[in-house]
C-alpha cells in the first residue's frame, strides 16, 4: 500500500503544514502562519491551491505554529469548510487557539480598527466554532466514509490539550508528534507514549512511520531544578522595587509560569514579603487565557488541583485583585515591583521594551532560546551571544545589556476623509465577496439536499456536519442586497450579515433558529411515497449525536427575556470607546456587582466573591472587562498603522532560561526507537534538524527521511495486517474455545478471495472498494496438519486452588511465582509466557497437565 506526504511552505522557508494523502482522503495537519515572515495576501495565494484537495484538518497544538492559518483559511475558503472539510482538535486547543490567533492577527493588523483590517473578530470565533471538539483517546471513526480512516488523539504533554495523533487506515498507521514532552511539569502530565511501567503503549507500537521534527529540545535539567531557578530569578528581579518582564506564548507556556508565580507569591505572603506585587498581563486577547483555564481544570494535572485545594480551596488561576489586564501605555501607572506577562508577539514586545527596557531595575526573563514571533528578542539573544563569546553565553546567568538595538514601532494615526471613504468601500467589497461565498454554499447545499431529502417518512438529510444549510430560494438576491445595501448605518449591515452567517453556522440564538425554520426548502417527492406524505411532507430535524448520546442545546431552556438580557450584558462596549485596552476593573465593574447572581455563570460568581485565606489576595470586583474585546471591532474610530524602525537603548538585565516543556535530545533518541517504527519522517527543512539525534536514530537501524519543502514524496508500505471477513458458511464450521472471560479462539482453514463492494454515492471522491473474505476449502482440498498451539492466560490463583484441592502444598514465593511442594515452580513471565520449572516427576506432570488444561488448543 502507498501514501503520499508533503511539507507545505508558504514562502517562510519552513514547514507551515503537513499534507498526508491516502487513496481516497487527504489530510492537512497543523496549518500555521507567521505574519512577520509572510504577508496575508501571500498566505492566501499559497493555500488556495492546497485547500481544494483537503478533506480533513487536524490540529495538534494551540500555538500559531500549528493553527495560525486556520481562521484565515476558514474565512477565505468558507464554502469548502462548511460543505466538505471536517476539522478536529481537543477542546483546550480550540479555546486557547482563539487566544493565540487573536494575539497574532491583532499584532499584524489583520483584525482591529485599522486600515490593514482583513477579518473581523467574529470571523475568528466562527472558524473555531466549526472545529469538532475531542477528548483524549476518543475515536474519530471515518471508516465508512474514507475507507478505514480513524483518528486518535493522545496527550502530548506540551500545552493543555496538545496532542499526538495516531492516523490509521486499513493498511497504514502513522504517528504525528510535532511537539511532545516525556516528563510531567507543573500543570500537565507526561506524554501518553509510555505507560506507567515505562513501556511504549501497545496502540502506538510498530507504526508505518513517525512524523516529527528534531529542531527543538527541552533542557536536560530536572523540572524541579528549573522551577527553583525561575523562582530565584523572580525574587532577585523583584528586590529593590524591580520589575520582571516575561515574554510568553499565551496559549502555551503562560499557564504553567502563571501557576509558578502564584505559588511564589503565596509562599512569600506567609513571610510578609512581596505582599503587594501586582501581576500584569499584556495581551490582545486580554484575560481570556485564564478564563478558559478555569473551565478546563479536568485537562490539567490532578496533583496541581489537589495542592491548591489543600492550600486555600481555590484553583491555581484565582490570584485575586493582584491580577491586572492592561495595555503597554498603562505600564507607567504601576511603579515599583511588578511581574509582567507579555504576549509573545512583535507589536506588544516592542512597545514594552521601548517603555521599560531602558531601566536598570528591569529584568527580562527569556524562557526559550529562540522566538519565532518576536524578532526583537532574537536580536537581544544574538547580541549577547556575540558579545560573550569568550565566556560563552550560558543559561541561568544574568547579563547586563547596555546597548542599542533596532526594533519596529507602530504608530496609529486617524484616517483622513478620503482614506476613510476608501476604507469603507473596501469593507463593502469585502462584504460583497462574503455574500458571494454564502450564495455558493447555498447552491451547493441545495444540490446535496435535493439528492438526499425524501418524503417517504424517513429523515431528510439536509445537514452538513450536523448544521442546517439553507437551500437557495427566491429571496436569495434580496438577502444579498440587504447585506450590500446602501444603508449608511454600518452596525445594521454587520447585524444582518452576522444573522445570515449564524443561519449557516449554528443555532445558538433562538432568533436565528426561527429564521432557519421559516425558509422554504425544495425537496424531491419520491414516486414510491404514499399519498399522505406527498400532500403533507414532514422532514424532522436531524439530531446531532456524539459518543454520549444526543447533543442538547441548553439555551433552549432559558426564557427569551433572560437570554436577551444576558446576551446584551455580554456585549457592553468599553467605556473608553474601544481605543485602549484599558485597566481591568476600577470604574467599569461597579454596576455589574449590584446583582450577586449571574444566570450565565453562577459558579464564576461564587468563586469571584470567595475570599482567599492569606493577606493581599482579596477577591476582585474587576471582571466586567476582563475578557471584553470590543476594542478590536471596527467602529467609527478608525486609524492607519505606520510601521517604522527605531533604535532604542537597553539597560536592563537579561536572563535566559530554557523552560520549554519539550523532550530532551537523549530521551528522544531512546523513546522513538522503542516504538519500532519502520521509518521516521522529519519535516522540512533538513538544515534545522539536529544532526546528533538523527545519527543516533540511524545507528539503531531506523530509516530517517528528511522531507523537502513543497514536494510530494510517495511511500510504499508492505501490508502487515489485513481485515478479513469470514464467510457465513465457514463460520458455521468453526469450533470456538473460550480462553478467558472476553476472548474465544478457533482453528480456521480456508481460501482467501477478494470481493468488490458496491459503490456508495456520498458526493465524495471514492476509489474502488473491496474486502477480503475467507471461504471454506473445497472437499478435494487437503488439510495440512501442524503442531498444536496453546493459547490463553494462566491464572496462578486458580492453579493454586486446584493444587490445594489435590492436597498439594502450593505457596507464592515472590511476585508471579508459585512453588508446589518445594519441588516445582510455575513462573509467569508475562501474559504470553509461563514457565514450569522442576525435575521430571509425577508432580511435574500433574502441574503441567493442570496448566495446559487452562489453555485452548489450536
Amino acid at each position: 500500500m502507498t501514501y503520499k506526504f508533503s511539507c507545505c511552505d508558504d514562502g517562510s522557508e519552513t514547514t507551515v503544514g503537513s499534507v498526508v494523502r491516502f487513496d481516497n482522503v487527504t489530510l492537512l495537519i497543523d496549518p500555521g502562519w507567521n505574519p512577520s515572515k509572510v504577508s496575508y495576501e501571500q498566505c492566501v495565494k499559497y493555500w488556495e491551491k492546497v485547500i481544494p484537495e483537503i478533506d480533513v484538518v487536524i490540529l495538534s497544538q494551540p500555538t500559531t505554529e500549528c493553527l495560525g492559518a486556520h481562521s484565515l483559511l476558514y474565512y477565505n475558503f468558507i464554502s469548502h469548510f462548511i460543505s466538505r472539510i471536517h476539522v478536529y482538535a481537543t477542546l483546550p486547543v480550540i479555546n486557547l487557539g482563539r487566544v493565540s490567533t487573536i494575539d497574532s492577527y491583532a499584532s499584524a493588523g489583520v483584525i482591529g480598527p485599522y486600515d490593514t483590517n482583513k477579518l473581523d473578530l467574529e470571523d475568528i470565533e466562527k472558524s473555531f466554532d466549526h472545529i469538532v471538539p475531542l477528548k483524549y483517546s476518543q475515536l474519530v471513526d471515518l471508516r465508512s466514509r474514507y475507507d478505514g480512516l480513524t483518528l486518535l488523539a493522545y496527550n502530548a504533554g506540551v500545552c493543555p490539550g496538545g496532542s499526538i495523533w495516531c492516523i490509521s487506515t486499513y493498511s497504514e498507521k502513522l504517528i504525528y508528534a510535532k511537539r511532545w514532552n516525556h516528563t510531567r511539569d507543573n500543570i500537565l502530565n507526561a506524554a501518553s507514549i509510555l505507560d506507567a511501567t515505562g513501556k511504549p503503549l501497545s496502540t502506538l507500537m510498530r507504526p508505518s512511520a513517525i512524523i516529527t521534527t528534531l529542531d527543538k529540545f527541552g533542557s536536560s535539567q530536572p523540572f524541579k531544578k528549573r522551577t527553583k531557578t525561575f523562582k530565584d530569578t523572580l525574587k532577585k528581579g523583584l528586590s529593590s522595587d524591580g520589575s520582571v518582564i516575561i515574554p510568553v506564548d499565551m496559549s502555551g507556556k503562560f499557564l504553567e509560569l502563571f501557576t509558578q508565580v502564584h505559588e511564589l507569591l503565596f509562599e512569600s505572603t506567609k513571610i510578609n514579603v512581596h505582599t503587594q506585587v501586582p501581576v500584569l498581563i499584556l495581551s490582545y486577547a486580554r484575560g481570556r487565557t485564564i478564563t478558559y483555564a478555569k473551565s478546563m481544570l479536568e485537562w490539567l494535572s490532578p496533583s496541581l488541583l489537589k495542592t491548591w485545594e489543600n492550600r486555600n480551596n481555590t484553583s491555581p488561576f484565582e490570584i485575586g485583585s493582584r491580577i491586572k489586564i492592561i495595555s503597554p501605555k498603562e505600564l507607567n501607572r504601576y511603579v515599583g515591583s511588578k511581574i509582567c506577562f507579555v504576549s509573545e508577539v512583535d507589536a506588544l514586545i516592542n512597545e514594552v521594551i521601548t517603555k521599560v527596557g531602558n531601566s536598570e531595575k528591569t529584568t527580562l526573563i527569556l524562557t526559550k532560546p529562540k522566538f519565532e514571533s518576536a524578532s526583537s528578542l532574537n536580536k537581544i539573544i544574538n547580541f549577547l551571544s556575540e558579545n560573550d563569546r569568550k565566556t560563552s553565553f550560558k543559561e541561568d546567568k544574568p547579563y547586563t545589556c547596555d546597548s542599542y538595538i533596532s526594533i519596529d514601532t507602530i504608530k496609529e494615526e486617524a484616517l483622513n476623509k478620503d482614506e476613510l471613504e476608501a476604507f469603507k468601500l473596501q469593507i463593502k467589497e469585502k462584504k460583497k465577496n462574503r455574500s458571494k461565498k454564502i450564495s455558493l454554499v447555498k447552491r451547493e447545499s441545495k444540490k446535496l439536499s435535493n439528492g438526499n431529502a425524501t418524503i417517504d417518512g424517513s429523515t431528510a438529510d439536509r445537514t452538513i456536519n450536523g448544521q442546517d444549510i439553507l437551500a437557495e430560494n427566491a429571496d436569495e438576491e434580496q438577502a444579498v442586497v440587504s447585506i450590500m445595501g446602501e444603508d449608511d448605518d454600518e452596525e445594521e449591515e454587520e447585524e444582518e450579515n452576522d444573522n445570515l452567517l449564524s443561519l449557516l453556522k449554528d443555532n445558538t440564538h433562538k432568533s436565528a433558529v426561527k429564521k432557519n425554520t421559516e425558509v422554504p426548502v425544495d425537496i424531491i417527492i419520491q414516486t414510491s411515497a404514499t399519498s399522505k406524505h406527498k400532500m403533507f411532507p414532514f422532514n424532522p430535524a436531524k439530531i446531532k449525536k456524539d459518543d454520549y448520546g444526543a447533543v442538547v442545546d441548553f439555551t433552549m431552556f432559558i426564557p427569551d427575556d433572560l437570554e436577551n438580557a444576558n446576551h446584551n450584558s455580554r456585549k457592553r462596549p468599553l467605556k473608553d470607546g474601544g481605543k485602549s485596552m484599558g485597566l481591568a476593573g476600577e470604574e467599569e465593574g461597579k454596576n455589574e456587582e449590584e446583582d450577586g447572581y449571574d444566570l450565565g455563570d453562577p459558579v464564576g460568581k461564587k468563586r469571584k466573591h470567595r475570599a482567599s485565606r492569606y493577606s493581599g489576595f482579596s477577591a476582585t470586583d474587576e471582571t466586567e472587562n476582563f475578557d471584553n474585546l470590543d476594542y478590536l471591532k471596527i467602529d467609527k474610530t478608525l486609524s492607519k498603522r505606520i510601521v517604522s524602525t527605531t533604535d532604542i537603548q537597553l539597560k536592563c538585565t537579561v536572563v535566559m532560561l530554557n523552560l520549554q516543556s519539550l523532550v530532551d535530545q537523549r530521551s528522544a533518541s531512546i523513546i522513538w526507537p522503542s516504538l519500532r517504527s519502520r521509518k521516521i519522517v522529519l519535516t522540512a527543512p533538513k538544515q534545522i534538524q539536529n544532526e546528533e539525534v538523527t545519527a543516533k536514530l540511524i545507528n539503531k537501524n531506523i530509516e530517517v527521511v528528511n522531507m523537502p519543502l513543497n514536494k510530494i514524496i510517495e511511500f510504499n508500505t508492505t501490508i502487515k495486517a489485513l481485515d478479513i471477513s469470514i464467510d457465513s458458511e465457514l463460520d458455521n464450521l468453526l469450533k470456538w474455545q473460550r480462553i478467558s472471560d472476553s476472548y474465544t479462539v478457533a482453528t480456521v482453514i480456508g481460501r482467501l478471495i477478494k470481493e468488490s463492494l458496491p459503490q456508495i454515492n456520498n458526493h465524495q471522491r471514492t476509489a474502488s472498494r473491496s474486502k477480503l473474505v475467507l471461504k471454506p476449502l473445497d472437499r478435494s482440498s487437503r488439510n495440512h496438519k501442524t503442531g498444536m498451539l496453546s493459547i490463553g492466560d494462566v491464572k496462578l490463583v486458580q492453579l493454586k486452588k486446584q493444587l490445594t484441592d489435590k492436597n498439594y502444598v502450593a505457596e507464592f514465593k515472590g511476585e508471579g511465582t508459585l512453588v508446589i511442594n518445594g519441588k516445582v515452580a510455575v513462573r509467569k513471565i508475562n501474559d504470553a509466557e509461563t514457565i514450569i520449572d522442576g525435575t521430571p516427576s509425577e508432580l511435574f506432570d500433574t502441574v503441567k497437565k493442570l496448566v495446559t488444561d487452562m489453555l485452548a488448543k489450536i
